[in-house]
């Protein structure tokens, strides 16, 4: 375990039996998180299933229509997201994947998606003490996979937030490298009133973990370069969201006050037990 800048700390683990098993126990990573920091997991996940995942949502992709209608939650569908989150006035540029009915993926495909979302399913549920499996439930909190494209030429994701609960701890997966696949973009955070990005510290295979209502955003890839939907350069990553897509949204005001507001993992489980 290394802190590499203010609330940025790497943590080595080992990939052991499709497993991410960190170098310290879970509840240590989940107190880091919750501190806050901002907690990098060197999950040593091989490069050819990360490559994978992207070919096999490349291919996907190309033969899926572009979704136009409103989010169903209960399918599999890409979209160019491209507007101004209504709540948080967030402006988006992206090419978004989301995987909601995983077994009504073709074999070939999703052979390849599960060995990356398989071990962030079981490394988030090791963190928060759950047991949920991959499968739409009704009026419950379900995972959504999902695979982004940022690509070169100004795509972005604005400063925004999300609920602590049930997500708790956000997980973002890098799939391909910085400085080679793509040369600009990252993730950034605001931890009490210091800016903490990540561009230039998430290799390949890396999992960024976040309080999940820490305000944070995607800064945008370099505009010296030409903006292609078609193009596969830029920054790809897996995330996997637990929500409940009907259940109350973030807030339209943003987190204050973390200086005071701030709690442990122990004190968050305690009330939410309550």
């Amino acid at each position: 375990m290394k802190e590499v800048a203010k609330y940025l700390i790497k943590v080595d683990a080992e990939f052991k039996d499709g497993r991410i098993v960190p170098e310290i126990p879970y509840e240590e990573v989940m107190r880091l998180v919750n501190e806050p920091n901002i907690v990098i997991i060197k999950t040593g996940i091989p490069q050819e299933l990360l490559n994978g995942a992207i070919e096999a949502t490349r291919a996907w992709s190309a033969e899926t229509p572009l979704a136009d209608a409103p989010d169903t939650f209960r399918n599999n569908q890409h979209k160019h997201r491209l507007h101004i989150a209504k709540i948080q006035q967030a402006p988006q540029l992206f090419h978004d994947h989301t995987f909601d009915d995983m077994d009504g993926m073709k074999p070939e495909y999703r052979q390849d998606l599960l060995p990356v979302f398989d071990p962030l399913r079981q490394f988030w549920n090791s963190l928060t003490g759950n047991e949920e499996e991959f499968g739409f439930q009704e009026g419950k909190a379900y995972f959504h996979p999902q695979i982004t494209h940022y690509p070169m030429g100004g795509s972005f994701f604005g400063r925004h937030w999300h609920p602590l609960h049930p997500q708790q701890v956000g997980q973002i997966l890098a799939l391909n490298q910085y400085g080679q696949e793509y040369h600009s973009g990252g993730t950034g955070y605001v931890i009490n009133d210091t800016i903490v990005e990540t561009e230039g510290h998430q290799d390949r295979g890396d999992l960024i973990l976040f309080r999940y209502d820490l305000p944070h955003w995607v800064s945008p890839s370099s505009f010296a370069d030409r903006f292609s939907w078609d193009d596969p350069a830029g920054r790809w990553v897996a995330i996997l969201p637990f929500y409940n897509p009907w259940g109350t949204p973030a807030d339209k005001d943003e987190p204050q006050g973390w200086k005071t507001k701030i709690k442990t993992a122990k004190n968050e489980s305690t009330e939410a037990a309550a």
